[in-house]
């Protein structure tokens, strides 16, 4: 039996946004009643249209150290990060389909010139599509696909290696890619809803298949893929919970759980744990602090020496400043 982590992460977070606002200017009699027009051209679009719900949100963050003889050691940094989030959300009667989009990549530059280093920071594709079919209050038919992968190759850096003439050396190792791995889980099943506070899916039959399109990585038989192979099949079941809470008047929580075990190994859990903090300083100044946390069994975690490891808990926080756009 493998042992389950339980982790309990305490979030603190912080991010910068700004928006638009505009006050309607006074109009002529003429401008009303064009205005007027326009509103009865909007009613009269067909339901389909009327059903949809959209919008996006962008968030710039660039963050620099700079040290000049600085004896407490440590390098300069400049790091840029960019996320995308946008959804498009269809609701009619009892039936519901929401879609989401996350998109987010950061590099940093670790160095001075002439000696600076390039390392990606952030890097995730993230898509969700749920349908939904309310049968009372709050529970539902549901079915959903969820799609997870990332931009950019990925690197362990300064594993050792040992070179022909016997000498150790310090090399990047490349251990991620383009669509390696990539993951899609589809399920059907049962959901329950609590306002918006709590949200639950949960589903006896889910295919999850693992991805890895690059040649050598599958090869090595990477991210639990038979060695040459590029697809990897499961079923088995699946929970995922959203928490959404207030807990004050301007700062907000977002948790969301992802739990799969394959029929095979019912003793080997797949954990995808998301958990954000929002903090609203005021109109125009936001903070946010992200966690993210995953345990796969089928991961093997490189040692430092460079040998394969074993599984283990991979975790990544983010601290964002910055500039904040929604979009409509």
């Amino acid at each position: 039996m493998h042992k389950n982590y339980l982790i309990i992460i305490t979030f603190l977070l912080f991010s910068i946004s700004a928006s638009l606002a505009q006050t309607d200017p006074d109009i002529s009699r003429k401008e009303v009643e064009e205005k007027a027009m326009r509103t009865n051209l909007v009613q009269d679009l067909p339901d389909s249209l009327e059903n949809w719900k959209t919008g996006a949100t962008l968030n710039s963050n660039v963050t620099n150290t700079g040290l000049v003889n600085w004896q407490g050691g440590g390098q300069p940094a400049l790091t840029v990060t960019g996320i995308f989030s946008g959804f498009a959300n269809y609701a009619s009667g009892k039936d519901k389909w929401n879609n989401l989009l996350e998109m987010g990549y950061g590099i940093t530059r670790l160095g001075k010139d002439g000696e600076a280093q390039l390392r990606k920071s952030e890097d995730r594709l993230i898509f969700t599509s749920k349908y939904s079919r309310e049968l009372s209050e709050t529970m539902g038919f549901a079915a959903l696909l969820d799609f997870r992968s990332q931009f950019d190759k990925g690197f362990k850096y300064n594993v050792k290696y040992k070179a022909a003439s016997g000498a150790d050396s310090l090399v990047n190792e490349r251990i991620s890619d383009f669509l390696s791995p990539a993951y899609t889980l589809s399920s059907i099943g049962i959901d329950y809803r609590k306002d918006t506070r709590l949200y639950v899916l949960f589903s006896p039959l889910t295919a999850k298949t693992t991805i890895v399109m690059d040649k050598e990585l599958s090869a090595a038989g990477a991210f639990g893929v038979e060695k040459g192979k590029n697809l990897r099949y499961q079923v088995g079941m699946f929970l995922n919970t959203v928490s959404k809470l207030q807990l004050m008047e301007n700062v907000s929580w977002q948790s969301s759980l992802y739990l799969f075990g394959d029929y095979k190994t019912p003793d080997r859990i797949d954990i995808f744990w998301d958990n954000s903090v929002l903090l609203t300083v005021n109109k125009f100044l936001q903070a946010s602090f992200n966690t993210n946390l995953i345990y796969d069994d089928d991961i093997r975690i490189p040692r430092e020496d460079g040998s394969p490891g074993g599984p283990g808990i991979q975790f990544k926080h983010v601290l964002a400043l910055g500039l904040v756009l929604k979009l409509k």
